[in-house]
């Protein structure tokens, strides 16, 4: 009794303080709870999405993995697959460039690296079979094959860096290297896609001009540019054609063309294209050879531009009545083509199965979007986006289950980051006429002042606007306003432009949305000029060099040290070693695996947190042993956890049956 009453005085005492000072208690809780939002607020601001890393990895040196690839296909060579190490390394040069990534994922035909720490958290080992939708086609020993799939991993993040394990990074790595949300995904180019023939570059297909070295199935018969009768639309007949235009010609002088005088605008035009044709004949009519005999061409870009300038050129003098190609031979032709590279040898070497493989994913990208001059990505890391990759795979659902099907790499396969590059910067988005039109409604007048059509007139037609033009676009509005029937819409909406917004002579009418989506001119102007969207955000960064090394391993002992002395002198952020190796030299070999060991230490000597101290090794070489461990991890942990529990309430029990005994006596001991 004495100690209740000790107690009681205190809690009473305890609580006339709390009462005083409750102002300040409250104060500063007031103060705890606006310092916790402002916090909460400025990590919001700051926020990144988080991004994952994703390996595809395997062990060609175990000899149960060559014996499984040589039962499917007896020439096998598994000098391409050969562990040099390369993963432990590439995984130290993240830890040290690039900690933001919350977690790595290593995708593997269930093989586990034996310096791999699997307790640590940031890393998780992923085999095939719990990702492929057709298990039926496992094992597979293709990487094209693989990454149809690698998007399926379990709680992987929305954008994720694909990397191959010969790719380290050399250079601090950034978030905003891959991804903005004003630019969208930086994409980084390299060479153009191999020529379909000799002396016949993707430039020249579908360019308009019919060449003949072109005309053959591997180059999709030029793009319809050759009809099966034979056209007269090759170059140097073309060249003959436009020389006899040229004579016919009669030239402006230029001090006519420098006068007030002015050509009368009297249509709508498609903003970034050749206008006048009536003088392309003059302007082109230089053979191409002259026309690149007198430029100091210093890079392939500028090669490149003249070449499409001048194909673009030809293809405006063609004549329209020339027989052509019709869609439905094209696409036969195509389909044939696409049969005959499934036929190719299996016997190539993996830089030609490569290289046809290119040529088959860009002519199925031309069959979609057009011909056009591609460019194969630079050996970097790919930053995919997951959406990206499910409607790319729903738009080529045949062409990538044909991947899937090969075991080995094919001439048929998809390239997995060129297909889903170039399909990234070829999906469009259409908005409507209406759409446009608020675009270029900036005050949400819902009409356009006079202010706004000079912004449209701006972005329609050249600089210096024609005076012609402003005129023409007056008829079309009131043209528009007079003939159609807006009565109606007027007794309901009734639209008052600003004042200050209209010029003292102006005399349009006020141009609603009403108006320009039923004035049909107007209409198919903004359709044809500003409709068209880029559905996805990217940015093609053309210094490619500042942020690449590449080079490839060979059995030449010299040329790989200067290779590795080169990327010592100026490390980039990725550095890529492919493996190229001359299985027969196994000597030379053996001595170039040390110095690519040296090299690699010389960069990265620490062990890094995804391995294990250097006296452990790895005791599951398989991810079925790995899981059969764990198993019988779980089931220890549930019966010591079950034995705990039936413990501690027996215990209970026990008090609470003989809780009276222990009552007495706590109350005797006082």
């Amino acid at each position: 009794m004495r100690i209740q009453r000790k107690w009681g005085r205190m809690l009473k005492n305890n609580w006339k303080r709390l009462r005083r000072r409750r102002l300040l208690i409250i104060f500063g809780a007031i103060v705890l709870a606006l310092m916790f939002f402002v916090r909460k607020k400025k990590s919001s601001d700051t926020y990144c999405e988080p991004i994952d890393v994703v390996y595809t990895w395997v062990n060609g040196s175990d000899p149960m993995f060559t014996d499984s690839a040589r039962r499917y296909n007896p020439n096998y060579d598994p000098a391409r697959f050969d562990d040099k190490n390369e993963l432990r390394y590439s995984l130290r040069s993240l830890e040290m460039y690039a900690p933001w990534v919350r977690h790595v994922y290593i995708v593997t035909n269930g093989q586990i690296p034996y310096w791999l720490d699997l307790s640590f958290e940031k890393v998780t080992v992923v085999p095939h079979e719990l990702l492929t939708t057709k298990p039926e086609l496992l094992p597979t020993f293709s990487s094209s094959a693989i990454e149809t799939f690698i998007h399926r991993i379990p709680h992987l993040s929305q954008r994720f860096l694909y990397l191959n394990d010969d790719i380290f990074l050399g250079a601090p790595l950034y978030p905003e290297d891959l991804y903005t949300n004003s630019e969208g995904v930086r994409i980084y180019q390299a060479w153009m896609v191999p020529d379909c023939a000799e002396d016949c570059p993707w430039t020249y297909i579908g360019d308009g001009a019919c060449d003949r070295h072109c005309n053959i199935a591997k180059c999709q018969y030029d793009g319809g540019d050759c009809n099966t009768f034979g056209s007269d639309r090759s170059e140097e007949n073309m060249m003959e054609q436009q020389i006899d235009v040229n004579k016919n010609v009669k030239l402006i002088p230029q001090s006519v063309l420098n006068s007030s005088t002015h050509i009368e605008i009297r249509h709508f035009p498609l903003r970034k294209r050749f206008r006048n044709r009536k003088y392309s004949a003059q302007r082109n009519g230089l053979h191409f050879r002259e026309l690149v005999l007198h430029k100091n061409l210093s890079t392939l870009a500028e090669l490149r531009r003249i070449v499409d300038n001048y194909n673009s050129q030809l293809k405006s003098n063609s004549h329209a009545n020339d027989p052509v190609l019709s869609t439905d031979t094209l696409q036969k032709n195509m389909v044939r083509l696409e049969k005959s590279v499934e036929k190719t040898s299996k016997n190539e070497s993996s830089k030609d199965i490569y290289s046809h493989s290119l040529i088959y994913t860009n002519m199925l990208l031309n069959r979609f979007y057009g011909f056009k001059a591609r460019n194969v990505l630079a050996h970097v890391g790919f930053l995919l986006d997951r959406n990206i990759i499910y409607a790319m795979q729903q738009k080529f659902l045949t062409e990538v289950d044909v991947t899937l099907s090969n075991r080995f790499r094919s001439t048929n396969d998809l390239q997995f980051a060129f297909i889903y590059y170039s399909f990234l910067m070829s999906e469009t988005t259409t908005l409507t006429v209406g759409e446009v039109f608020d675009e270029f409604d900036t005050d949400d007048s819902h009409t356009w002042s006079d202010r706004e059509v000079r912004t449209f007139l701006a972005r329609m037609y050249p600089l210096p606007l024609d005076w012609s033009a402003v005129r023409f676009f007056e008829e079309v509005v009131s043209n528009c306003s007079r003939d159609l029937d807006m009565a109606s819409h007027k007794i309901h909406n009734e639209y008052t432009t600003l004042v200050y917004e209209r010029y003292e002579d102006s005399t349009v009418p006020t141009i609603t949305r009403e108006l320009v989506e039923q004035c049909r001119l107007l209409a198919e102007a903004l359709e044809t000029n500003f409709a068209t969207r880029s559905k996805y955000k990217f940015n093609i960064i053309p210094k490619r060099a500042i942020h690449n090394n590449f080079m490839m391993l060979t059995s030449n002992i010299t040329d790989v040290v200067d290779g590795f002395d080169k990327i010592r002198r100026n490390p980039r952020k990725f550095n890529c070693i492919n493996d190229n190796l001359e299985p027969l030299l196994v000597e030379d070999n053996e001595l170039i695996r040390h110095l690519l060991e040296d090299f690699y230490l010389s960069f990265f000597p620490r062990r890094s947190s995804f391995e294990l101290q250097f006296e452990y090794r790895n005791r599951f070489t398989t991810w079925h042993d790995y899981q059969r461990w764990r198993r019988r991890k779980r089931a220890a942990l549930v019966v010591g956890y079950a034995a705990s529990v039936i413990l501690i309430l027996f215990i209970v029990r026990y008090i609470c049956i003989h809780k009276t005994k222990f009552v007495r006596r706590y109350v005797q001991s006082l």
